[in-house]
């Protein structure tokens, strides 16, 4: 897996990509793009929608670009065997809009460093929710795989576990960490300054996103790319 978008990953030559976004509105991608969003006054409102109305996802993860979200739902209308038959035109779906807040759709993308992030901080916020392991958002493929949410109270958890660490830390971890099973593969090496600058940048984008989500009472939307 490659990226995370904060507002989640995304799968980008071969490798996959984690983004986020924040809100429920943030969006993450691997590229981590969680996505979760937040409604002024209604925590977790728009995850609620998202999930009633799963290729909703798709404002949140492309925002800007409303063309997957109508691919996606030209995909859940059907014509009967008869309408079938006799050449009646499939129903128009109704197409349906998010209402997002000014601290929603931020976004983070962890490239392909999730899988590290991941590996260190079990180890080192070993009781807090862990970020990369989200809920399904029904059945919809947003790259590679479905996208993933976290609500805002798990969010809220994560931020307050990681904001007591430093890449200090987080690197005193990885240097013990056993990097075989770690994706991408040939990607993490031990005593690599500019592998370690890598993680750390990453992980204080990490770090960042949750705690605006934490701020702000909002959840995340995962996307793999």
């Amino acid at each position: 897996m490659g990226a995370i978008t904060c507002g989640t990953g995304s799968y980008s030559s071969g490798t996959t990509r984690l983004e986020c976004r924040s809100g429920f509105s943030p969006t993450c991608r691997h590229e981590c793009r969680p996505t979760i969003t937040d409604k002024a006054g209604r925590i977790d409102a728009n995850i609620a929608e998202i999930l009633a109305d799963p290729p909703l996802v798709w404002r949140v993860v492309e925002s800007d670009d409303e063309s997957s979200y109508l691919r996606e739902l030209s995909k859940t209308t059907t014509r009967s065997f008869l309408a079938k038959i006799f050449g009646k035109a499939k129903p128009v779906p109704t197409v349906r809009h998010l209402s997002f807040s000014e601290h929603e759709l931020r976004f983070v993308d962890l490239d392909k460093s999730w899988d590290g992030l991941n590996a260190c901080l079990k180890i080192c916020a070993p009781h807090a929710p862990n970020f990369f392991d989200g809920e399904d958002v029904g059945k919809v493929e947003v790259g590679y795989g479905r996208a993933l949410y976290q609500r805002s109270e798990a969010m809220a958890g994560i931020a307050a576990a990681y904001a007591g660490l430093t890449t200090d830390m987080l690197l005193s971890v990885y240097r013990t960490v056993d990097l075989r099973p770690l994706y991408p593969r040939g990607l993490w090496r031990h005593n690599d300054p500019e592998i370690e600058s890598y993680l750390s940048e990453n992980f204080l984008a990490l770090q960042a996103f949750v705690q605006h989500t934490r701020d702000h009472s909002l959840g995340a939307v995962i996307q793999f790319t």
